[in-house]
């Protein structure tokens, strides 16, 4: 694969958010913008349902002037390389080279590590040939700066990989004693590949729910199958998330390793809740543990779910 240079730009540091549910594009635009305002450095879209990633971020380059725009990641298994290159080429000239290109194996399975190395290699290759491209020449899109290709990763070996072939890497669900751990892993990635491993970006999705706790029956709208004492306000939000990653076996893995058994224990490791100073707090510890870009991943609740979320965005917003 194309080798990566240390003249390329990794891409953005500070502190980041996300956006994942499927907000009207009216309300999505708005919190882009708010966040923007706010002093986000990043904006990332994960790709789970709803609207197409590419087709979103395109617009949004339009909603916007200066944050970063990041793919939360693309699974490789969606769409050829080659069509992964095309739509990162579009979103990239359209938001004037704001394009963080995020990618992830999709789901487990045997060789999944490797299709990851492959793909980014022959995106890398495809927008490489389009940095010499003169415009308007033999089909492919002219751009004016690469465009930094980050990795999602779980495991070790994911880590690794990403400290030899990207320039930055996409943690989840970790607390920031596994972001420290992460780091020397990448770092032993890098030295493999020659490469200095302080030129890799190293971020990480952050849940986060900023308000009071409502136990049940104390006027708020209680989920179906919540039982007597369950939290329906922020607590409760996170811990149903939580739930549901901890369902599905990389993360149970992930979790295990962390010691984390319920999601009681998940959301108290791994989640930022509470009042908007402990939450900061907790916020600078992954800076502390190596972070370069906490992303801020706001998890909706209450009767005013959009809301709740420009309400997450404000408490956690960096100092401008």
């Amino acid at each position: 694969m194309p080798a990566v240079s240390e003249e390329r730009q990794p891409g953005p540091r500070g502190t980041g958010f996300a956006l994942r549910d499927p907000w009207p594009w009216s309300t999505f635009a708005d919190l882009a913008r708010d966040g923007e305002a706010l002093g986000y450095s990043a904006l990332f879209l994960p790709e789970i349902a709803g609207r197409d990633v590419f087709a979103a971020l395109t617009g949004l380059a339009g909603e916007t002037e200066r944050i970063s725009l990041g793919t939360g990641v693309v699974p490789i298994t969606s769409r050829r390389s080659a069509t992964i290159a095309m739509a990162a080429s579009t979103v990239h000239e359209r938001s004037s080279g704001r394009l963080v290109l995020g990618l992830g194996t999709g789901a487990p399975r045997r060789g999944a590590l490797a299709a990851l190395e492959a793909a980014v290699g022959e995106v890398r290759g495809a927008v490489d040939r389009a940095m010499a491209s003169p415009p308007a020449g033999d089909g492919v899109l002219a751009l004016g700066s690469p465009i930094p290709i980050w990795i999602a990763a779980l495991g070790p070996k994911a880590v690794r990989l990403a400290g030899r072939i990207a320039d930055g890497v996409l943690l989840n669900w970790c607390s920031p004693e596994r972001v420290a751990q992460a780091r020397d892993q990448l770092a032993e990635g890098a030295a493999d590949a020659g490469r200095d491993p302080t030129s890799i970006v190293v971020g990480a999705y952050v849940r986060a729910a900023i308000g009071e706790d409502v136990p049940t029956g104390a006027g708020e709208d209680v989920p179906a199958g919540a039982g007597e004492g369950v939290l329906t306000g922020p607590g409760g939000a996170l811990a149903r998330a939580a739930s549901g990653y901890a369902a599905l076996p990389a993360y149970r893995r992930q979790f295990d390793a962390m010691g984390l058994t319920d999601a009681d224990s998940i959301v108290s490791a791994v989640c930022l809740r509470g009042g908007s100073d402990r939450a900061r707090e907790r916020l600078a510890a992954y800076v502390d543990a190596g972070c370069d870009l906490p992303v801020v991943y706001p998890v909706p609740f209450g009767a005013d779910p959009a809301g709740s979320v420009l309400r997450t965005l404000r408490a956690l917003a960096p100092a401008v």
